[in-house]
């Protein structure tokens, strides 16, 4: 499990279990709060009514008739009322009176008129000069409600005073049914809340993980891609932290890639400079012995054409040791093909009639690739000249050029012996080389090394095909469009 995922899913929990510990808080905080607001008007109902029935003790025994009267009517009143939700059809409210002994005088209800209530809370505590409410469960029970609460009624009691003196205590019930509904809608409500606001916070919090882990993995995929020694530019993630990390790491690549470049290349172009100055040495010192004069005009002649070459060689590594400055980038022109195939064909027009070998361009290459003219006419000649020293003497080496969906194509084609099985994962190993035919030996192994590498600096590649009767080499530049 990677650590972006870790911390996703340690946001996730740690979120689910805020919001889960906030909806039980708040249900918990719902039913007394509720419950207060039920209670509250029953105070005021009970003093109200308390007040009322006071009179009725002026006599004795006090007689509640018109009071029963009352209420009778009231509890057959059709209602129909819609309180938020709740279908309110018949008054529920019973009432209850006792005298100082807490004998039940009135009931609302005619069901204990004549019982002994001095032990109920809600009388027992109004007679202490107390504030006097309890719960009992209800004698006519609610169907189809699940809460214990729903079951019951609450109690509320008030003193009856004569004067002064305390007579009796009233009592008004109402079942809990009610706020039991709105107690549960209200937690439905608030349950969908939340659930919406956590689905919200996931949506957010899932958009703001992408929004910073995708930034991560291409910081991390760039990492690994210059470990692998692909050439990759840095992505774009902008001005903020991780860009600049990127930024710092594309800077360390770019200085070690310059040095690492200046290193492979000085070392190759050194390499290949030691054979010119060994020709030299050598026509030099046969120079000092006595020989015909056209024989001592071609050793002169050999030292002018390996003069020249060292020059060349000691130039450019010249402009690879300037390279570090630039960080290992190349001086990107537009160069075009075929004028550079032209070159180089007039340049090896010597070797090519000596050998009586063809070199033909078989279709005209209209395209030009982006890049540095010297390093694609070294690698182009590069392969035409190992092509030349693979080929038979009055043999043909085909040269075409095509655009497919990727790339841009040059294809380098002998008719010799092919490359052997065992020499094919090498041949793009530096100083590897393979015998030429006619015991003309080998070369310095640096050629099809230093085309690689070029190829790699243009974001492109070179591939040996070996066929039944020759070898093809083919040099891929990216397809700009």
């Amino acid at each position: 499990m990677t650590v972006r995922t870790r911390i996703l899913l340690i946001f996730l929990v740690t979120l689910g279990s805020g919001f889960f510990v906030l909806e039980r808080w708040l249900s918990l905080e719902l039913r007394p709060r509720y419950y207060q607001s039920f209670e509250e008007p029953l105070v005021d109902m009970a003093n109200i009514l308390a007040e009322i029935a006071s009179h009725e003790f002026d006599q004795a025994p006090p007689r509640f008739d018109r009071l029963q009267e009352a209420l009778t009517r009231v509890y057959a009143r059709q209602v129909n009322a819609d309180i938020y939700g709740l279908t309110k059809n018949a008054v529920d409210i019973r009432v209850y009176i006792t005298d100082r002994a807490g004998k039940v005088l009135f009931d609302s209800y005619q069901l204990d008129v004549g019982k002994d209530f001095a032990a109920w809370r809600d009388v027992s505590r109004t007679l202490q000069g107390q504030y006097g409410a309890r719960s009992s469960p209800n004698d006519r029970r609610m169907r189809g409600i699940e809460q214990r609460e729903s079951n019951s009624v609450a109690y509320i009691a008030a003193p009856v005073y004569r004067g002064n003196d305390l007579v009796g205590v009233l009592s008004v019930g109402k079942p809990k049914v009610t706020v039991s509904h709105f107690i549960m809608a209200a937690r439905q409500d608030l349950l969908w809340t939340v659930l919406g606001v956590t689905v919200l916070v996931i949506v957010i919090a899932t958009m703001l993980y992408l929004w910073v882990s995708r930034p991560l993995y291409q910081a991390a995929r760039f990492a690994e891609r210059i470990a692998a020694g692909e050439p990759v530019g840095a992505p774009d993630l902008g001005r903020n932290e991780i860009g600049t990390v990127v930024n710092a790491i594309d800077a360390m690549r770019k200085a070690l890639d310059g040095k690492h470049y200046i290193e492979k290349y000085t070392q190759t172009l050194a390499h290949e400079l030691k054979s010119p100055l060994t020709s030299i040495k050598a026509s030099a010192e046969l120079l000092l012995e006595e020989m015909p004069v056209a024989q001592r005009q071609r050793f002169i002649q050999n030292i002018q054409s390996e003069n020249d070459r060292a020059l060349n060689l000691i130039q450019r590594l010249l402009e690879l040791a300037a390279l570090e400055n630039r960080q290992g980038s190349i001086e990107t022109q537009t160069v075009p093909l075929a004028e550079l195939l032209t070159e180089i064909g007039a340049s090896l027009q010597g070797t090519l009639e000596r050998r009586a070998i063809g070199l033909n361009i078989e279709h005209p290459i209209a395209f030009s690739v982006p890049g540095e003219r010297f390093l694609i006419r070294q690698a182009l000649f590069n392969v035409i000249d190992n092509a030349i020293d693979f080929s038979p003497d009055a043999g043909q080496i085909h040269i075409t050029g095509y655009a497919d969906e990727d790339w841009l194509v040059v294809s380098i084609r002998d008719h010799g012996a092919g490359i052997p099985d065992y020499a094919r994962e090498r041949i793009f190993e530096r100083f590897y080389s393979l015998p030429r035919p006619g015991n003309r030996g080998r070369s310095s192994g640096l050629g099809l090394n230093f085309v690689k590498e070029v190829m790699e600096l243009h974001q492109g590649r070179v591939e040996m095909v070996s066929h039944d009767n020759g070898t093809e080499a083919q040099l891929r530049f990216p397809h700009r469009g």
